[in-house]
């Protein structure tokens, strides 16, 4: 990747956070995280699958062990903290302005939930949708977190616990979609770890998207389900991880997956795709090109035609076209999403919709140093 530029502009997006479910302790409207003591997680397998490209849907599938002789009831939360940045704050319908759908099924019961407003500042203070109201008209901000909450009745043994919900992707100028969950809030069971834990990711076809390596060192941890390939230390991940690098993942068409026996995170999943804004410069050779043809074309000139030829060969590129064009398999081989197809024979009307926009867009742009 060296030679590649990567330019991004740091504003505010919108920042929300998910957590793996943990036991909770109920005194009047006190909700207080706690340690549970008995009950473990043997499995967890969570889920991300994009979905009509702005949402996202988890599904969240435990196998819960009771070792005692009789049953047990728990209560369960799960947090999702408050949007930050250019977002919607207030509850919708009570609930997060971003999520919806949100289920419960404990062995194939589905089961009621509440949910508690829970500042950010006093985790023993309980809101109502009033005093937040309140709260955001006087400092145009979120104070405090959402716990759905519900009682589960775990049996002697092993118990199923799948809850799913739909996640609007959050989007700024420094990403085209992110997306955060707590991953060590699995530790408060009585193992304080996960014995089994796997994590699937789909984020559709031709997608590129960074994972941060918290609870990861490499991407040889990761398998690639599919056609794709995947890079260590990819780029600077300029805001969240204090420097670190972020692995990479270029999937054509399959899913991503990590599986961890006694897991016991230390850190929490940030998945992202950046942006690439470069509007101060002309498109050209030394530039890096993402796989995703999801956003627009993100300047307004090109520094001459054969850089535009290298834009408008997007689509077939990421299907594996091998060029007979030497500038442009030049240009091609060196991107680390580029996978050969000797098979692939390019057909226009092929071509998916935002494909064909993109090639749309690209009419605008203007070459500099135009013959």
């Amino acid at each position: 990747m060296k030679g590649f530029l990567f330019t991004v502009f740091i504003l505010l997006q919108s920042t929300i956070l998910f957590a793996n479910d943990g036991a909770y302790f109920m005194s009047g409207n006190q909700l207080v995280p706690i340690k549970e003591t008995s009950v473990q997680v043997r499995k967890e397998i969570l889920s991300l699958k994009r979905i009509h490209d702005d949402f996202l849907e988890v599904t969240v599938d435990y196998t819960f062990f009771n070792p005692e002789k009789s049953a047990k009831t728990i209560l369960v939360g799960f947090e999702a903290f408050s949007p930050s940045g250019d977002a919607d704050f207030f509850p919708k319908n009570g609930q997060h302005p971003y999520m919806n759908d949100f289920t419960v099924n404990l062995n194939q019961k589905i089961l009621p939930y509440d949910i508690s407003y829970v500042s950010t500042e006093d985790a023993k203070k309980e809101l109502s949708l009033n005093d937040i109201e309140n709260t955001i008209k006087e400092f145009d901000y979120a104070e405090f977190y959402y716990v759905y909450h519900f009682n589960g009745t775990f049996q002697p043994g092993e118990n199923r616990l799948v809850h799913t919900y739909k996640f609007r992707l959050s989007g700024s100028v420094d990403y085209l979609y992110n997306f955060e969950y707590i991953l060590t809030a699995a530790n408060r069971w009585a193992n304080n770890k996960i014995d089994d834990f796997t994590l699937t990711i789909d984020m559709g076809d031709y997608q590129d998207f960074y994972i941060n390596p918290t609870f990861f060192k490499l991407v040889d941890e990761w398998t690639v389900n599919g056609i794709g390939e995947k890079v260590d230390s990819f780029m600077k991940e300029y805001r969240h991880s204090n420097g670190e690098n972020a692995a990479a993942f270029f999937v054509q068409n399959g899913t991503v997956q990590f599986k961890k026996k006694n897991f016991h995170p230390k850190g929490e999943l940030f998945l992202f795709n950046s942006r690439y804004l470069t509007y101060q410069e002309p498109f050209s050779f030394d530039m890096y090109l993402p796989l995703s043809t999801d956003s627009d074309p993100y300047f307004e000139e090109v520094t001459d035609e054969n850089a535009l030829k290298v834009l408008q060969n997007l689509p077939y590129a990421r299907r594996g076209y091998i060029f007979s064009n030497s500038i442009l398999k030049s240009y091609y081989e060196k991107m680390p999403w580029y996978i050969p197809n000797k098979d692939y024979v390019p057909k226009p009307e092929e071509l998916e919709e935002n494909e064909i926009k993109w090639l749309t867009d690209l009419k605008k742009i203007k070459i500099k140093n135009k013959k």
